[in-house]
């Protein structure tokens, strides 16, 4: 599953702000459910630069978790901008997050 939020660089041209996110969960569990809502909420209210955030199912795509070397879910790993981050948990410490993914802790409209 991939999620977009605006605003996006013109076509073809890759935005260095714009954050750049995979999150691996297990299933569609209310748990994996509340991850990838609580993550997409601190994403919507705190990203200036917009993000993308492609939702890796392990039992769906177990060769992707086996490529990324992922060990436990959720894991949510940060590709841009760089550099790269790796965050496992459940991501209910919003600000501890935040200062993972390099975003300002005040909220943005």
């Amino acid at each position: 599953m991939n999620t977009s939020c605006e605003p996006k660089a013109p076509e073809g041209a890759p935005d260095p702000e714009r954050l750049q996110l995979t999150l691996f969960v297990s299933g569609d569990s209310p748990f994996s459910v509340r991850t990838v809502r609580r993550l997409s909420d601190l994403c919507d209210r705190h990203c200036p630069g917009g993000y993308d955030l492609t939702v890796v199912d392990i039992y769906k795509e177990p060769d992707v978790v086996f490529a990324r070397g992922v060990l436990a879910v959720p894991t949510l790993i940060k590709e841009r901008p760089f550099p790269v981050r790796v965050l496992i948990g459940d991501f209910t410490d919003g600000p501890r997050v935040l200062a993972a993914l390099d975003l300002p802790a005040a909220t943005r409209h």
